[in-house]
């Protein structure tokens, strides 16, 4: 199995975050029906949910910008303060029961970040296990609901979603059981997401019809997207690489068929899907990118003449000062966090066309979290 780029720097990026808001050593707890519109900030963060959070058809919860959200195993909620204890919240299922999480069929929005993206994760996180159940979000459409710049760890299903029709962007489903679950008439768009490392699969669409764009699914333990083929799988500009049991199970023949090559002459299918290394920035592969590249330094490890490495070193900036303004503009890599495309990865400008879909500096778009406009979609991107 290909070594994905680990995400250790980012987590110590958001615990810094953490320790540094105001008001971050005390935890705000949190569980039971929501009657009226609430708003959680980073400077009550981080929050703690002891307990089923349901958020009816006429309330509103709003997560902003750097806010941490832990679940703990459920206890019953504390009585309310007329003195009337929280309503019971039906459960779905046995992973609703065991879990917490949140529910909502009123307006709900997480809005995070580039720079300070929405964290959700267990109490007390544990590699390869399961902590809480995830957020299911029923009945809202665009401009009702919209889930960008968050993390989702440790969750059975992230984001489950029924007869919904809003955008999940820039987001990061990392070590759940299934990142995004689509139930009936589950209508998402899905832009610039990044699924890694699920146990089960990146997305699971069960009557669902998601529209899926420019995500990366890498390094899941069974399915890059499992979906029951009803409808038909809408699939742009997406990559897969290293899952395990399957890229897309049950999806059009079509799809990953190669078929022709994009506009850097990589192979893919009518649609603009690769199967493509991502060969993000510390992973394996770009550590052998790099030292198979004849135009970049040899790594000093592996240097054993320093009088030639310093000859070809002139050289290289001679022809460089000479090609100066004749050679295309090489390749940045752009945004904060884990999982940075590398100047060798296929997924750079390999993403949909389309004004709505451009990267910030208005090239063509990154495939994956890092690529894409950097604002909020409020409408059908598609």
């Amino acid at each position: 199995m290909a070594r994905i780029n680990p995400s250790l720097p980012f987590l110590i990026a958001v615990a810094l975050m953490a320790l540094a808001a105001p008001g971050s050593l005390a935890v705000t707890e949190a569980c039971g029906t929501f009657t009226l519109a609430t708003e959680w900030t980073a400077k009550e963060s981080p929050y703690l949910v002891t307990g089923d959070i349901f958020i009816p058809a006429s309330s509103r919860l709003r997560i902003g910008p750097g806010v941490i959200v832990h679940f703990a195993k459920p206890r019953p909620c504390a009585a309310e303060k007329n003195g009337k204890k929280s309503p019971e919240i039906e459960q779905a299922d046995w992973a609703d029961s065991a879990y917490s999480g949140i529910k909502a069929e009123g307006t709900f929005y997480v809005l995070g970040t580039e720079d300070q993206p929405v964290l959700f994760e267990p109490e007390q996180p544990k590699p390869g296990a399961v902590g809480w159940d995830g957020i299911r979000l029923t009945g809202q459409q665009a401009g009702a609901a919209e889930i960008s710049f968050a993390v989702f760890r440790g969750a059975n299903q992230a984001v489950t979603v029924d007869r919904a029709g809003f955008a999940i962007h820039h987001c990061l489903f990392e070590g759940n059981n299934t990142g995004l679950f689509t139930g009936l008439r589950g209508d998402v768009a899905v832009v610039n997401c990044d699924f890694i490392g699920n146990f089960s699969a990146g997305i699971v669409i069960r009557k669902g019809g998601p529209r899926m764009a420019n995500n990366i699914f890498a390094g899941n333990r069974s399915y890059g997207i499992w979906a029951d083929g009803r409808p038909a799988v809408q699939a742009w500009n997406n990559a897969f690489w290293d899952n395990r049991e399957e890229a897309c199970y049950k999806c059009p023949y079509a799809l990953l068929e190669p078929s022709r090559v994009n506009a850097d002459k990589d192979s893919c299918d009518r649609f603009g899907n690769l199967i493509a290394d991502p060969v993000f920035i510390g992973s394996a592969s770009y550590d052998a990118a790099r030292e198979a590249d004849v135009h970049t330094d040899t790594p000093a490890h592996l240097i054993k003449d320093e009088k030639m490495a310093q000859l070809e070193a002139d050289a290289r900036e001679k022809a460089e000062k000479e090609a100066k303004g004749k050679k295309k503009k090489e390749y940045t890599p752009v945004g904060k966090g884990p999982y940075l495309l590398s100047q060798y990865s296929k997924l750079v400008n390999a993403g949909k066309s389309g004004r709505e879909f451009r990267d910030r500096d208005g090239t063509a778009n990154d495939i994956g979290m890092h690529g894409g406009p950097m604002g909020r979609i409020t409408s059908d991107p598609f």
